[in-house]
């Protein structure tokens, strides 16, 4: 009591409000303002009429569940905290108040509702998950309670793990994998397939993902309406009271039937709304498209907007909901989003509610959606990566996405990069339809599109200059100091934001115009704004020039610059907080933006040749000329063009040839010279039928190419191509001697078994590569999955399961079955290693965890791989072997 009375109590100048919800019960709510009461907070009521806070501008703390109050954005704007009664409980604990960013209701944080403690993990991976928990709105435990909802270990061999197990508590055990799964998705995925004590990802399955239950959809699968109004007699329309003392309008674009319109009028009087004839008397404005008078002037006066489906939503539910809050819930785009009319989507792996959704979003962005897949599709949207759609779509080169890349475009009002690595995330046994629905609309992207606020006038300070004397001495007076200039006001008008970004670099000389000079050598040019002609500039008689129009821009820059001073003023007084910054400026509807760690992809002009870069990490596997970092969508060439062009004959790639290097002009000429003979230049080894390179290399490229059994050619067949623009007949086989005895192998038998194998080389393997392997490991993960297998980073945890090899006699096993080794493989396991001191660490714990498997531990160099992968047959050698011969 005495530490008390010296520094206040706990909750001294905290002024809240508590927003009910149905998980906020009434008692709950009594503890909630008799703690807060009792430690020097005031509670100010919500109005009886309408619900709403009253006196806003005074309170600090808005005390919810939930986002979906009306007042929600207003509270954002003033800087108010919203948080969840944890909030309460974990100040009284700390005996302080505690940041409110941990305990937000923003869906964005999507990890709100998750207390995490780790176990048995290396100490700089559980900093990580602690880190990105905190971050995301969720908080980390050291110890394990009751409050604990998530443990992520390796295995359930520890303390932590016993005590849920004994007490039989609330808590899921789960796999790190699950936390690395949604934060590259940027959102929080389902944890079954990560969870103990059987976690799915951890073998191997081939059943369907099976899709879960998306109830965020209810109600906002389509923006037309599903459903007519309750009758009258209905408990819904009874007892509806959501929105009580509004005004709502509807808009002329709706094209309802006056009987519809009567029977919403009845049902929301009964409510206490109230139908009004007028945008300006309105406090809703309920239309159909973002276009209008009318819709613009109840936008820009911030009124609430929203389409039909949101209010039958909200009268079905008796419970208000932010309109932005579902994509579906407000008007929509006339004319679609900008660039979808040429886009043909189909979709994949959605069903039910999920399905219907995006197939809605497809048709409302302006794109044409198809049931079935062809080649002339542009892209796919799918749920997760298998099935017969998915597979033709990478042999057709068709783009392949998950739904939050049209959701994000259709959000933001504009294309959104397939780079972004969000968009390609396809987490291991998850159905991506149960995350549907969750992207809220970017308001700031909506206004500046469909209703860019008018430009207001603004009082700018500007210098009044001296004037320039009536006559000039012949000789150059000492400097005097300049008197301090005058400031005049002057009306003008707000510029528009584009105009803003180049005030840097118009007049770097200045800052402000309402800055006085400082005393010193007078300026050539003080006595005129811009400079005059040369010729002109001895005649102190002149009248001064007018300002030219970069001046006036360079004027709307600074006049930019000045109307974001509110900004800037509110930024700062935010970081005087208690608990610094929370929102940063945000918005719910940019929670899609900061959902995920991932930085946006970097967009620069590149020739095609550098998405293949040298590598600096391993020599033998560089072109000398390329090497892939990742994979760019084709731009569709336009019809006009493509009619010209000759159907595709083969599919060339290039390999340890530098005649493009630094040379993008030259490079295109001889694409398109190759084009014309009926050759596509492609960079995706799956596609080769033809592989030209110098001689025998060992670059990622050619040991890929291999699998697909391509006829390898000498770079002259390049050359005779291009020089007597036409394709020699029965291209010899390129001979290499030196590289075939160098290498190991011969080209013409690792052909024929290449053909044999299928690219099924590593069929039903699953093989272990280190992290730190030179060469990096998405070069091996590519060989490798290029070949039939699959490819698992090692990094020395415990705990996994590991796979064998599939028996010789397997009904799955092909003719690729003759390439794979002897039976003595069965019962190995193999990781794919460096010597570097990181990765020697690694081996003993590999050799214990095949030991508890009954397998055994082999240890191979990256040569066994790339030997395996150039020859086309697996051979087991003891040069290939690390630490221990084979036995």
């Amino acid at each position: 009591m005495a530490d008390e009375a010296e520094t206040g109590p706990l909750f001294e100048g905290v002024v809240f409000t508590i927003i009910p919800s149905d998980d906020l019960t009434e008692e709950r709510t009594n503890t909630l303002l008799t703690t807060l009461d009792d430690n020097g907070a005031t509670f100010r009521a919500l109005r009886d009429d309408d619900r709403s806070i009253d006196d806003i501008d005074t309170v600090t703390h808005v005390v919810s569940t939930h986002v979906d109050f009306s007042q929600y954005s207003r509270c954002l704007d003033l800087g108010i905290f919203i948080v969840k009664p944890s909030w309460v409980r974990d100040c009284i604990q700390r005996g302080k108040q505690t940041s409110p960013r941990q305990h937000s209701p923003d869906p964005s944080q999507y990890f709100q509702d998750v207390v995490l403690s780790c176990a048995d993990l290396p100490e700089g991976d559980a900093e990580a998950i602690k880190a990105g928990v905190i971050a995301l709105g969720g908080q980390p435990s050291k110890g394990m309670t009751k409050l604990v909802t998530h443990i992520v270990t390796m295995s359930t061999d520890n303390t932590k793990c016993k005590v849920v197990e004994e007490k039989g508590l609330d808590c899921k055990i789960v796999l790190p994998h699950w936390f690395d799964a949604c934060i590259r998705l940027g959102k929080k995925i389902s944890e079954k397939p990560y969870q103990f004590p059987d976690p799915e990802i951890l073998r191997r399955n081939n059943a369907p993902v099976r899709p879960s239950p998306t109830p965020q959809l209810s109600g906002a699968v389509s923006a037309a309406v599903q459903t007519s109004v309750p009758p009258s007699p209905s408990k819904s329309r009874k007892t509806f009271n959501a929105l009580p003392c509004k005004k709502i309008y509807f808009a002329k674009d709706l094209d309802i039937s006056e009987h519809l319109i009567e029977a919403l009028t009845a049902t929301l009087e009964v409510g206490g709304a109230k139908i009004v004839d007028t945008v300006e008397e309105c406090d809703i404005y309920i239309g159909g498209f973002r276009a209008g008078k009318e819709y613009v002037t109840a936008s820009q006066a911030g009124k609430e907007v929203a389409n039909l489906a949101w209010l039958y939503h909200v009268i079905q539910r008796n419970k208000y909901t932010s309109p932005s809050r579902k994509l579906l819930h407000y008007p929509l785009p006339p004319q679609g989003i900008p660039g979808f009319e040429n886009m043909r989507i189909s979709l994949s792996n959605y069903s039910g509610e999920a399905r219907l959704y995006v197939e809605n979003l497809i048709k409302y962005s302006g794109a044409e959606y198809t049931k079935t897949m062809k080649q002339d599709n542009t892209h796919l949207i799918t749920a997760h990566r298998s099935g017969e759609k998915c597979e033709a779509a990478q042999e057709w080169n068709i783009q392949i996405v998950n739904h939050l890349w049209l959701e994000e475009s259709f959000a933001k009002c504009a294309i959104q990069a397939t780079s972004n690595p969000r968009y390609t995330q396809f987490p291991t046994r998850t159905n991506l339809g149960e995350v549907t629905g969750q992207t809220s609309l970017d308001m700031k992207s909506v206004e500046r599109i469909f209703f860019p606020r008018p430009k207001s006038p603004r009082k700018v300070a500007v210098v009044q200059k001296p004037k320039a004397p009536e006559s000039a001495p012949t000789s150059k007076p000492a400097p005097e100091p300049q008197p301090e200039p005058e400031r005049v006001q002057v009306d003008t008008h707000m510029p528009d934001a584009e105009d803003a970004e180049t005030e840097d670099e118009a007049e770097p000389e200045t800052e402000q115009q309402s800055i006085k000079r400082r005393p010193g050598r007078p300026k050539k040019s003080d006595a005129a704004a811009t400079p005059r002609p040369a010729a002109h500039s001895h005649d102190p008689t002149d009248s001064p020039m007018p300002p030219s129009t970069g001046r006036a821009s360079k004027l709307k820059a600074k006049e930019s610059l000045i109307s974001a001073a509110a900004d800037i003023a509110a930024y700062q007084k935010e970081t005087k907080r208690k608990g610094g910054v929370v929102y940063g400026g945000l918005r719910a509807d940019a929670a899609e933006d900061r959902s995920s760690p991932i930085p946006p992809a970097r967009h620069s002009r590149k020739r095609a040749s550098e998405e293949y870069e040298a590598s600096a990490l391993d020599p033998d596997l560089s072109d000398g000329e390329t090497q892939q970092v990742g994979s760019k969508p084709n731009k569709r060439a336009k019809t006009a063009n493509t009619a010209a062009l000759p159907p595709i004959k083969h599919r060339m790639m290039v390999t340890g040839d530098d005649r493009w290097q630094d040379n993008s002009a030259k490079e295109s000429k001889d694409k398109t010279a190759l084009r014309q003979l009926g050759i596509l230049l492609t960079q995706d080894p799956k596609d080769v039928d033809i592989l030209v390179a110098p001689k025998l290399l060992r670059t990622k490229k050619f040991v890929c190419a291999i699998a697909r059994s391509p006829l390898v050619v000498h770079t002259s067949f390049l050359d005779a191509a291009l020089e007597k623009k036409k394709l020699i007949e029965d291209l010899p086989m390129l001979k290499d001697r030196d590289g075939e005895e160098r290498l190991g192998f011969k080209l013409a038998e690792s052909l024929d078994r290449a053909k044999q194998n299928q690219h099924k080389l590593f069929a039903g393997w699953s093989i272990y590569v280190t992290k730190d392997i030179k060469g990096g490991f998405d070069t091996y993960k590519d060989i490798i999955t290029l070949n039939g297998g699959v490819a698992l980073m090692y990094q020395g945890r415990t705990g996994i399961s590991l796979a064998t090899r599939r028996s010789r006699t397997d009904p799955a096993a092909g003719a690729e079955s003759q390439n794979q080794g002897h039976d003595d493989e069965f019962n190995c396991v193999y990781l794919v290693s460096g010597e570097t001191a990181a990765e020697t660490k690694l081996w003993t714990a590999f050799r214990k965890e095949a030991e508890k498997h009954d397998l055994e531990a082999r240890i191979v160099t990256s040569d066994w791989v790339l030997n395996a992968a150039l020859s086309q047959q697996i051979v087991n050698r003891d040069k290939y072997h690390l630490g221990k011969a084979a036995t």
